[in-house]
């Protein structure tokens, strides 16, 4: 069987690591199943140098307009060129051609308006890197912008969220190709800490609540995480930053917009929901490692802060 041809295009001031990631996977799990997949990162136009966001240039195997043939895998990454709708109406056509011969098309982070501009989201689901989720939306509405998750399928268009979550789609796919232990493989290999689903949140929880804009609740916020299994009690986190914990709840909230035991709650829940994949389900062991006293309490908490997966059609 020949190889799945897979390109990753970097259009004008691309993102680097929007090519770089998924071009690493790939090559990776070409590396563990030799034949598996022939990979370049291609140009949007006809030149092969390609200058980057903040200036590093690249040099690309060859132009998307080399590609006259069928195709497995086409990803776009994202620029602002896109989101400013300055695509070379040429590139577009060539998309809106390649869907037609192509298994599977994507992209990374702002790509999606690439293909939003050849009008192959149109009546789809979709997402994109968080801070231009509105202006995706704004521009077409015909498509469904989805917020929360870091890539989406819909049939056989995929899309992901910003920068890293290219490693993530890239991995998916080759998980559907290769199996789990390919991808898993793989994600060790680049030292990912955790293969993160399709339906997981773009922005964890540390960076999506507010931080105080000083210590020692701000020093507080950047310890918690990694020692949820000291932090039983809001009494714990006030012995922490040596406050008594009257003083310390008006100041966090003071800070923060939301109470010691709310922000501590969220954390957990986060936590759990990674660990659960880490420990196998296992939910005693989950709840010991990120303080919950019982895998009841646990179930509790996540309960009402489930995700709808994303679409899978």
């Amino acid at each position: 069987m020949a190889p799945k041809t897979v390109l990753i295009i970097a259009p004008p001031r691309v993102t680097l690591q929007d090519v770089t990631g998924p071009w690493e996977v790939f090559c990776r799990a070409e590396g563990l199943r030799p034949g598996t997949y022939d990979v370049a990162v291609v140009s949007a136009g006809l030149q092969k140098q390609v200058e980057t966001k903040f200036g590093l240039g690249i040099v690309c195997e060859r132009s998307v307009h080399d590609f006259i043939g069928a195709l497995d895998t086409v990803l776009v990454a994202g620029s602002d060129e896109g989101v400013s709708g300055e695509a070379d109406p040429a590139f577009l056509d060539w998309l809106r051609d390649a869907a037609t011969r192509t298994r599977r098309m994507g992209s990374i982070c702002t790509g999606s308006f690439y293909l939003a501009h050849a009008g192959l989201l149109a009546g789809r689901h979709a997402t994109s890197h968080w801070r231009y989720l509105d202006r995706l939306a704004d521009s077409f509405p015909d498509v469904s912008v989805e917020r929360d998750p870091i890539f989406v399928r819909d049939g056989d268009i995929y899309t992901s969220a910003g920068i890293t979550a290219g490693i993530d789609l890239a991995l998916a796919l080759v998980e559907a190709d290769c199996g789990h232990d390919v991808s898993q493989a793989v994600a060790r290999d680049l030292v990912v800490f955790l293969q993160r689903q399709g339906d997981q949140p773009q922005l964890s929880t540390a960076l999506a609540l507010r931080m105080a804009d000083r210590d020692p609740i701000r020093s507080l916020q950047q310890w918690m995480p990694d020692n949820l299994q000291s932090v039983v009690r809001v009494e714990d986190m006030a012995a922490y930053v040596h406050m008594s914990p009257r003083n310390f709840t008006r100041l966090f909230k003071q800070q923060t917009g939301m109470t010691p035991g709310e922000y501590l709650r969220q954390l957990r829940i986060e936590a759990a929901r990674r660990r659960v994949q880490e420990l196998s389900g296992n939910q005693e062991a989950v709840a010991a490692s990120v303080g919950f006293g019982s895998s009841r309490t646990l179930q509790r908490s996540l309960k009402p802060d489930a995700r709808a997966a994303p679409r899978n059609n």
